[in-house]
């Protein structure tokens, strides 16, 4: 499933990994987040370093490293100290699939509230049920682009089929495709979509409260960190959840911290994006709702990330969760 290319960026991550760990302050812990300033995912790492919810838990998590995602993302957390980091749930069961030793153990966020899918101002386009038919642009196959579109389609009753999807290798190209009419709509993370002019350029189709329920991160966690360090999992598990409570209960403070991990967003749009996703109802608590995963396990199906019959609740591992979220 992967290019010569990707093993070369998964050695690079791997070796940025290393480094970056050596460099730490002793006993100090640094987490991988995949797209960690490009996506908000993330935010509740951030949150918790800022309010020292790592260390009153027990561990001494520091700093977080930004995973290039996919599977290079799922062996940096691998090749990691740690063994422990977020990444994209479809990552971590292809690589399971495929023998890797680790588990998901919690959920990190809900829905693809993070992305939006869009048209031009003056397309005749005004839902995602108008796509039957259209060419809208992805960055690549069995990406999350394409993920969001299979899901979307579902959602309003459209065959996945009936869109024609259009891989055209990053976001930048899907963007220039979009304003040159080369193809009629594409999905993009919503910190793209403000950076590159927001409403004020592009017309949303599909936003944060009307995406699918597909979840784009989860926790996962090698073998040696569960069988080993146990007490140190279930530690990251609360300190995540605690700081996801701060951001639904007290979003204007979290925002004030994330400005400087998502800057140059200016911070007013750093507000509106967490108040979006917390409405949205975006951040998981850490819960591993099955449901999600099955949806996640069917739009890889369709994409063909997967060939084979999967066994979900051997993947998961819910044991190291607040004893509430574990059921």
């Amino acid at each position: 499933m992967l290019h010569h290319k990707n093993a070369i960026a998964a050695l690079a991550a791997c070796f940025s990994v290393l480094c970056i760990a050596a460099s730490s302050p002793a006993g100090a812990e640094d987490i991988l987040v995949t797209q960690y300033k490009a996506d908000p995912s993330g935010a509740p790492y951030g949150v918790a370093i800022e309010k020292g919810f790592f260390k009153k838990a027990g561990v001494d998590v520091t700093g977080v490293i930004s995973g290039e995602g996919g599977g290079a993302s799922v062996r940096a957390v691998i090749a990691s100290d740690l063994g422990f980091g977020e990444t994209s749930p479809a990552a971590a069961i292809a690589a399971i699939s495929q023998g890797q030793d680790i588990k998901i153990v919690d959920i990190g966020t809900r829905s693809l509230a993070d992305n939006v899918i869009i048209v031009m101002p003056d397309s005749p386009i005004k839902s995602v049920k108008d796509l039957k038919g259209k060419k809208v642009a992805i960055s690549n196959p069995k990406s999350l682009g394409e993920m969001t579109f299979v899901a979307a389609a579902e959602k309003v009753g459209l065959n996945p089929n009936d869109i024609q999807r259009v891989a055209l290798g990053n976001l930048s190209g899907a963007l220039t495709a979009l304003e040159n009419h080369v193809v009629d709509a594409t999905s993009i993370p919503g910190i793209l979509f403000m950076m590159r002019g927001g409403e004020s350029k592009y017309h949303v189709i599909m936003g944060p409260k009307e995406l699918p329920d597909l979840p784009p991160a989860a926790g996962i966690a090698t073998s040696d960190l569960m069988k080993n360090h146990p007490d140190k999992l279930r530690a990251i598990l609360a300190a995540r959840r605690e700081a996801v409570q701060f951001i639904e209960q007290h979003t204007a403070d979290a925002s004030k911290i994330l400005e400087k991990i998502y800057a140059p967003l200016p911070p007013n749009e750093v507000d509106t994006m967490m108040q979006q996703l917390v409405d949205a109802k975006f951040y998981s608590e850490g819960r591993i709702e099955m449901p999600l995963l099955q949806t996640t396990e069917h739009v890889m199906r369709v994409v063909g990330m997967l060939d084979k019959d999967v066994d979900l609740s051997k993947m998961v591992d819910p044991s190291f969760l607040p004893a509430d979220l574990q059921k």
